[in-house]
């Protein structure tokens, strides 16, 4: 049996194309608030996740955090790179 569409393997692929996307959206929502003061409604940030937490056990120390910075050009980042994996 044969497998259609996308190969599993291809996932990493996509999750560099969204990390792309998403900076690349964050950088120019970045700048377009600066260049117009008007969308800075745009530009809001909101963070998601979890802060980072610090376990210290004397001998070593672990810390574990993950935080997504999220604004609707970080969104339209993450869209465009999906297009674009969509497309290879």
């Amino acid at each position: 049996m044969t497998y259609r569409g996308r190969s599993p393997a291809n996932w990493p692929v996509l999750l560099l194309l969204l990390v792309i996307g998403g900076i690349i959206g964050s950088v120019l929502g970045q700048l377009m608030t600066k260049i117009w003061p008007g969308m800075q409604i745009l530009g809001q940030v909101y963070s998601v996740g979890l802060p980072a937490f610090t376990l210290d056990l004397q001998v070593f120390t672990f810390t574990l955090g993950f935080m997504l910075n999220l604004s609707i050009f970080t969104l339209l980042g993450f869209i465009l790179a999906y297009l674009a994996y969509r497309k290879l």
